[in-house]
């Protein structure tokens, strides 16, 4: 655990006391697949309870937290948390396939996820993030920079949302990203090649020199909506 975690999960065990009943990180820090330039370290806090006291108890900790550019945490009871995995499916999914325990019970080991919510969630944030980068597309006016920093920006999202579809037919997702696309494309026929060249320009910025932007872009939209459409007709 590095030395920021150490810091922030000690002063939460101190301002909190016996309310701390979780600290997790989860995510690509938790996954080991942090890409040192975008990866946040995410955390889930579960508390025994949340009331406007225990937030002002918090807040400093939380607050110098994030001035060391870091996302704000999230905050649970655990009654709430278990009763909210019907509106947050895939992102509790996520938690629970990559996540590391940095203080106090294991929050996952009750949590269920129903198939009938994550297949509608994996339809509702597949078509909306396709939206948004059409739209975002527009915005660039086509320069090759900016598609290249869409494009990199985007990919992360979409292969977690994979993830959630190889969930939603049964089975288990690998953790690494290059394996989610093998797995995907084993029961939905997409060309991986452009998600696998958007991979390495993201873990090597310089090798963007060898690529066509657009054409990663045109291939990228294409091989989305067939995920988009196998989850459309998936009962």
């Amino acid at each position: 655990m590095t030395n920021k975690l150490n810091l922030f999960v000690d002063t939460a065990k101190k301002v909190c006391g016996g309310n701390l009943k979780s600290v997790i990180l989860y995510g690509s820090r938790a996954s080991d697949e942090a890409v040192e330039k975008y990866s946040d370290y995410n955390l889930l806090i579960i508390l025994n309870e949340i009331k406007f006291s225990n937030l002002k108890i918090i807040a400093p900790a939380i607050q110098k937290w994030i001035k060391t550019n870091n996302t704000s945490p999230l905050l649970f009871t655990m009654k709430n948390f278990l009763n909210s995995s019907d509106v947050f499916p895939i992102e509790f999914l996520e938690m629970k396939l990559h996540h590391k325990i940095l203080y106090g019970d294991n929050p996952f080991e009750k949590l269920s996820i129903e198939l009938a919510n994550l297949r509608h969630e994996c339809e509702f944030e597949l078509k909306g993030k396709f939206l948004k980068l059409q739209q975002a597309y527009i915005l660039t006016g086509g320069k090759e920079n900016k598609v290249k920093e869409l494009l990199v920006d985007s990919i992360s999202t979409f292969l977690i949302l994979f993830r959630a579809v190889i969930c939603l037919t049964g089975k288990t997702p690998p953790p690494k990203r290059l394996d989610v696309l093998t797995k995907i494309s084993e029961f939905i026929n997409i060309n991986t090649k452009p998600f696998v060249s958007l991979l390495e320009i993201k873990e090597t910025p310089k090798l963007a020199k060898k690529f066509n932007i657009e054409i990663i872009f045109e291939e990228y939209i294409k091989e989305i909506e067939k995920v988009i459409d196998f989850v459309d007709n998936y009962n």
